[in-house]
């Protein structure tokens, strides 16, 4: 168990559109979120973009800012896991998004959370404000199926033990993946709604004329979750409701590009495993809805 003067390792991914929200906003934030030392690391997913969060010491936080060497463009999880690895964390870690704001001791409240519980807990959720992943979640015990990546606090040792988030998503649902990988393995996965943040995210403002990545990234990955953990019939059965979509033409994109480009790379490690808590129960529903 890491003691009060431990310092906390806060890994972000951003673009060159957040920098300003990150060290006007966020940087501030989250000095006010734990009483412990920080090292934010950040790297941007973009290695052509000369733009770059300022690395050195503001408002106490060590920050550290990789420079992204890939040639092309990477994603949520193969950057999560570059961070990870130079930041080399003993006991956890904590993942957040660009577009947040942390309140007030929320990272506290994460580490508090995964410290009284018992047994093995692999992720502690925060609550996104003003909207967040409507999903079901255990008043007593807090275990949720899933936990977001926008706000997380997860244990190194879980995550070393997996090899990190599986970079084969590229964005959406990588978050899904770590959840059913820790109930799978022995671990937990749970909701802490008084750690909170604010989080300026735009889903529930997208048009109906304008395609988004999430959108496509969410099909194209639901035949990849469903395999990885269902096997061919999981493909199969996720292939079948993309068909049924009314926007069949995008359906059929996503499961062109799959067979073209990640149907061999899908490893079926987990599926002759099984966990309640790892279900899908619709197209992209990994999670009862709850309302409050």
């Amino acid at each position: 168990m890491s003691s009060a003067t431990d310092p906390v390792t806060i890994q972000c991914v951003y673009g060159s559109s957040h920098i300003r929200h990150i060290e006007e906003c966020l940087i501030p934030a989250l000095s006010r979120s734990t009483k412990r030392p920080i090292r934010f690391i950040t790297i941007n997913y973009n290695p052509s973009s000369p733009d770059r969060v300022k690395s050195g010491l503001r408002f106490g936080l060590e920050i550290v800012d990789l420079k992204n060497e890939s040639p092309s463009v990477t994603g949520f999880a193969h950057n999560h896991n570059l961070m990870f690895k130079y930041g080399n964390p003993l006991d956890n870690f904590v993942i957040i998004n660009p577009d947040c704001i942390p309140h007030i001791n929320s990272i506290d409240v994460l580490i508090k959370r995964m410290e009284k519980t018992d047994g093995r807990v692999a992720i502690v959720e925060g609550r996104q404000w003003p909207f967040e992943h409507p999903k079901e979640y255990d008043p007593l015990t807090l275990h949720t199926p899933w936990a977001s990546g926008a706000f997380s606090l997860i244990d190194a040792e879980f995550y070393r033990s997996i090899g990190g988030m599986d970079d084969i998503y590229f964005l959406y649902m990588e978050d899904v993946d770590l959840s059913w990988q820790a109930w799978l393995n022995g671990y937990s996965v749970i909701y802490e709604p008084e750690a909170s943040i604010t989080h300026f995210t735009g889903w529930r403002f997208y048009r109906d004329d304008i395609l988004y990545p999430e959108q496509y990234f969410s099909l194209r990955n639901f035949i990849i979750i469903s395999k990885k953990f269902f096997g061919e019939c999981g493909e199969k059965e996720a292939i079948r409701r993309l068909m049924n979509l009314q926007d069949n033409e995008l359906a059929k994109m996503a499961i062109h590009e799959y067979e073209i480009f990640f149907k061999q790379r899908v490893t079926k490690k987990y599926e002759s495993k099984r966990h309640d808590n790892v279900k899908i129960l619709g197209l992209g529903i990994f999670h009862i809805l709850r309302e409050n």
